[in-house]
């Protein structure tokens, strides 16, 4: 697999990867099984998974287990890496709300539960260091299985919460 897709959309910035900051964690108060998106450098610490994958291991081929933490590579790849957790069918994805995207229309609609967030995130680069802006759009976590879902719905007051379930 090409590495390229590992990126938040801006091309001015000095490095191309970006990764979730510690107050989504804290929020979320879950330890996932897996982040298969995980940064080469083990220098987040922060990030509560018990299995890890870097784009040297190649995530999307692997296979997954238990509750997944998926911060996908944004771009051209994101709909490959969203498709491999809807089919996984246990996780919570944190990706741009464009829900203009065909992968927003094919994917996330399928989730649980999608939690558009207020505002906008402010990512941690490669070297731990938190973006001095906000990202250039606004974000939101997609959940699949039912206890990610109610853990969303628990932080409504985070942003704006959808049960996609009930939609139809």
């Amino acid at each position: 697999m090409s590495h390229a897709g590992f990126t938040h959309e801006n091309p001015k910035n000095k490095t191309i990867e970006w990764y979730t900051p510690t107050w989504i964690f804290k929020s979320l108060n879950l330890v996932f099984d897996l982040d298969p998106c995980h940064p080469v450098l083990d220098i987040l610490s922060w990030i509560p998974a018990h299995k890890v994958y870097t784009k040297e291991d190649d995530g999307l081929s692997k296979t997954w287990t238990g509750n997944v933490w998926l911060n996908p590579p944004y771009g051209l790849h994101t709909k490959a890496w969203l498709e491999k957790l809807n089919n996984h069918g246990q996780g919570i994805s944190l990706v741009f709300a464009r829900t203009d995207c065909k992968w927003f229309q094919d994917i996330c609609v399928k989730a649980g539960g999608i939690l558009f967030l207020r505002g906008r995130i402010k990512f941690v680069d490669l070297y731990g260091k938190t973006g001095k802006s906000g990202a250039g759009i606004g974000s939101m976590l997609v959940a699949w299985g039912a206890e990610n879902t109610k853990k969303l719905h628990s932080l409504r007051s985070l942003g704006f919460f959808v049960n996609t379930k009930e939609q139809g």
